[in-house]
């Protein structure tokens, strides 16, 4: 085994009983990527296939379920469909459907080679649409399979190339989910196809499907096509089914971290800093525990045993295109929702937001700023705050952690236009005390930004340049933080953290004025006015005790520095 490489296993207790309970035979399970829900569907398919109960033993024994064993276990011929590879492309998206489930079903006719389709029958240029192929499967299924064979179809990531889709061309993806003329509602007629097959009876071949997935707007836009599903996904017992407890993440770290090896690290230090960055989410209102990222969780861990030492970077390569899906989704929204809900998360406030019964896009333009917070959540940019929501008539969403915070950070840095780059010598303000070089570096980036996206420039995008501006200095000593919270004096803008003995810190308070409006008075005003500001947030509590601090206050007129003085 690899130095970086962690075998855990995380016990579904009684989840597959529970689901067994629910009155369906069709079940959605919504979570955001990389929360493990590939994995339960392994184990789904390990737990119910009849090829697969001989080996029941070996894969469940220690297990909640081993001893608990429901009827149903061993019970039907599965079929286990994954759409995370269709190309979310207009133009491919069609083919790559019929291709994926051709996969499908060929790994099913592996297992069951009298009743799957045979392998001439298997070629994608066969089918004019996935529908059309599953209709040939199921027609085949019935004529060769005993009264006693049954489907269960299990669907993950049914939604994963229509959310890339819908994040880019909203017009595509009605394509692929009206059936209205003109239309070719791909995703419609591929599960209209499963709901004309699917039942209690025995006269029915399809027992139930278990899908998951990331949005229910896919779903609710094919709802005459589909309306059977049972959503369990913001089910208080179903909460944890997918993701880590803070008492599963404490094991694993016991289990896989020797820390005799990591030169004077703590397991508080490392559960600390996991917390932070990957905790928070919670996917009901009534839930007991708030939950974990697995993936970025074991990507955190397995860089910490490879280096040892904490890692620096928040999350992997994934969540820049984590920004893209996020820019993409809120630019689906009203005119001003997007501007409302990026600053509530910049504050670090919770945002008061009812959840839609649908999130059908084809019959609005555009999204309401409940519809875009209810997405959001779903993608996992959002999550509940069930303390402010169960104290309010309406429900309270907030950023559950750092990683998500820093997307919606980087997500408003490229709407405006704005690039980063690395190892800016930010000597003067990490050695000497002064600030111009950062201010001079800042004022340098904005002139970059393109006239285009100039246009909507304001005091937040002013505190993003900053930030970033602080974070790619070449001594990572500098911590920026936005938003820094001082209580009931306020939030100051940026507060530049510097981890070095001795070294100086910063606390910024920014003020920005459009051209026109950027007279000689304005500027002084608002200097006056974030010297104010400056005072009252030296003296909070969590800044009253901050060594070598020095408070500034800037004021920015189009892209020049107009004012930038030290606060005695």
């Amino acid at each position: 085994m690899r130095a970086t490489e962690i075998v855990c296993i995380i016990d579904c207790k009684n989840r597959i009983q529970k689901l067994e309970e629910i009155e369906s035979n069709a079940v959605v399970f919504l979570r955001p990527r990389r929360f493990g829900k590939t994995l339960f569907t392994d184990i789904l398919q390990s737990y119910y296939d009849r090829k697969q109960f001989a080996n029941f033993d070996e894969n469940f024994r220690g297990t909640w379920i081993h001893s608990h064993r429901t009827p149903l276990a061993g019970s039907f011929c599965c079929l286990r469909l994954d759409f995370s590879l269709v190309p979310p492309l207009p133009d491919r998206i069609s083919q790559g459907f019929i291709e994926a489930v051709i996969s499908g079903l060929t790994d099913f006719t592996l297992s069951y080679p009298d009743i799957g389709l045979p392998s001439d029958k298997l070629i994608p240029d066969l089918y004019d649409s996935p529908a059309s192929l599953l209709l040939a499967f199921i027609n085949n299924f019935k004529l060769h399979a005993g009264p006693e064979a049954r489907l269960l179809i299990i669907v993950d990531e049914y939604d994963h190339f229509a959310n890339d889709v819908l994040s880019t061309d909203r017009d595509a993806f009605c394509e692929l989910t009206s059936t209205a003329a003109g239309h070719k509602g791909l995703i419609k007629n591929f599960y209209a196809c499963i709901k004309r097959f699917i039942g209690d009876s025995d006269q029915q071949p399809i027992a139930g499907i278990f899908i998951t997935g990331v949005s229910a707007v896919s779903l609710d836009s094919v709802t005459s096509g589909f309306n059977i599903a049972t959503n369990i996904s913001s089910d208080a017992e179903f909460s944890a089914m997918a993701g880590f407890t803070h008492d599963e993440v404490s094991r694993i770290v016991d289990e896989t971290v020797d820390f005799s090896r990591l030169n004077g690290i703590t397991k508080d230090q490392v559960m600390e800093v996991m917390e932070k960055r990957y905790d928070g989410y919670s996917f009901s209102q009534y839930a007991d525990e708030r939950i974990f990222c697995p993936d970025m969780c074991l990507s955190f861990l397995r860089s910490l045993i490879s280096t040892r030492t904490i890692p620096k970077k928040l999350a992997d390569s994934n969540s820049g295109m984590d920004a893209g899906r996020l820019g993409g989704m809120l630019s689906l929204a009203v005119p001003g929702a997007r501007d409302s809900i990026s600053q509530a998360i910049f504050r670090k406030e919770s945002i008061a937001a009812d959840i839609p019964d649908t999130l059908n896009l084809k019959k609005a333009g555009s999204f309401s700023q409940d519809q875009t917070v209810s997405l959001l959540a779903y993608l996992g940019f959002l999550t509940i705050d069930p303390e402010t929501s169960n104290k309010s008539e309406k429900m309270h969403w907030r950023c559950p952690n750092e990683v998500c915070y820093r997307t919606f950070v980087e997500c408003e840095a490229e709407a405006i236009g704005f690039r980063r780059s690395s190892g800016l010598d930010l000597s003067g303000v990490t050695e000497r005390g002064d600030i111009m070089p950062l201010v001079e570096e800042t004022a340098r980036r904005i002139a970059g930004i393109p006239a285009s996206a100039f246009s909507g420039f304001n005091e937040r995008c002013l505190q993003i340049v900053f930030y970033y501006t602080a974070m790619d200095g070449n001594d990572s000593f500098l911590q920026p933080e936005l938003e820094c919270d001082t209580g009931s004096r306020g939030r100051a803008d940026l507060f530049i953290r510097n981890r070095r003995s001795g070294g100086r810190q910063y606390l910024l308070e920014l003020k920005y004025l459009s051209e026109a409006k950027g007279t000689e008075s304005a500027v002084a005003s608002k200097l006056g006015e974030a010297k104010e500001q400056l005072a009252r947030y030296r003296d909070a509590p969590n800044f009253k005790d901050v060594k070598n601090l020095d408070c500034w206050a800037i004021v920015f007129v189009n892209k020049e520095p107009k004012a930038v003085e030290k606060l005695a």
